[in-house]
């Protein structure tokens, strides 16, 4: 669902151009939020710059795109990324302009390493998670959120920010059905649930939620309230600990969002056992998982060359026939 309220005020005569941007990318589906509050500093920076005659010159556009001092790579990227997409858009509504060379693809887009669980791994965390103490003052229903909210980020590959937002009404416990709503990149989607993690979720619901409306939250505290990322990953690390699976430091987790590498992963390894062509495979766990393309999905594969490299492989030479190479 698009999002068409402007939020922000642009300075500067590029602004009128900047709001129809923005507006075009979220007539296609996108929420470009992060993207228009970095094209209002933008706009502030062009200020500087005679846009007259031509509406991105080369040097302001060679001048955003310098890396600043003490910036990461991975956001001097993506600087350069949108001010390339602004300029495209102008380009094909007939303006002048000079476009951004595209960002250098030697960039990890993954400033982490992505950890895979094991199958072990993922047992371990399911049995210490059942096992958790939760403290009882101040009261909470951690005890009885955590090791269901943790299947399901594994079970159903979700970001745990779709988890904990999800509503009663957003999960069917009878056919087993959650429904993602406004998710990244502004998608809606239907994610099925196992036969057994539908069962656990029938189970937790009937504990806590007792006389519930249809607008609450699936996991919440007794106040109501939705769990947050940081309660839950605290827990994460407590278990991950108990479970004896250590953790490498900053940049190299395990993280939470691990659970959904490993899950796409194990997937699609799951699927190349099978003997299904990761070609048919690859796009319909793209879907399932709410990415903006196969390529997404692809990244955590490539990613676990030494665990899976066979697996690595036939994903990659599906992905040349899911995404051609285009020769200019």
């Amino acid at each position: 669902m698009g999002n068409h309220r402007i939020e922000f005020e642009y300075a500067g005569e590029l602004a009128e151009l900047i709001v129809a941007f923005i507006l075009h990318k979220r007539a296609l589906g996108f929420k470009y939020s992060t993207e228009a509050s970095l094209l209002r500093v933008f706009a502030e920076f062009s200020t500087r710059y005679d846009v007259s005659e031509c509406k991105l010159p080369k040097d302001l556009v060679s001048d955003w795109s310098e890396r600043r001092l003490n910036e990461k790579a991975g956001t001097n990227e993506n600087r350069i990324s949108v001010l390339r997409q602004f300029a495209l858009y102008l380009e094909e509504r007939g303006y002048r302009v000079s476009i951004p060379a595209v960002p250098p693809r030697g960039i990890d887009h993954f400033s982490f390493t992505p950890y895979i669980f094991s199958h072990g791994d993922v047992s371990a965390i399911f049995e210490t998670s059942d096992r958790l103490k939760i403290r009882k003052y101040p009261p909470s229903n951690m005890q009885q959120v955590f090791p269901v909210i943790i299947r399901m980020l594994y079970g159903c590959g979700l970001r745990i920010s779709e988890a904990i937002n999800l509503r009663v009404a957003d999960v069917d416990l009878d056919q087993g059905l959650l429904t993602i709503k406004d998710s990244k990149f502004g998608k809606d989607r239907l994610v099925p649930m196992s036969d057994s993690l539908t069962l656990i979720c029938r189970d937790y619901f009937r504990q806590a939620h007792p006389c519930s409306r249809r607008e609450d939250y699936f996991f919440a505290h007794r106040d109501g309230s939705p769990m947050s990322r940081s309660s839950i990953y605290k827990r994460f690390r407590d278990v991950l600990w108990k479970s004896g699976i250590s953790h490498g430091g900053r940049g190299k987790g395990p993280r939470l969002h691990d659970l959904r590498h490993s899950f796409a992963v194990h997937s699609l390894k799951m699927q190349a056992d099978k003997g299904i062509d990761p070609y048919c495979s690859l796009p319909i766990l793209s879907a399932y998982l709410g990415h903006d393309s196969v390529g997404a999905t692809e990244k955590y594969v490539r990613l676990t060359e030494e665990m899976y490299p066979e697996l690595v492989k036939r994903v990659s030479a599906a992905c040349v026939r899911v995404i051609p190479e285009v020769r200019i």
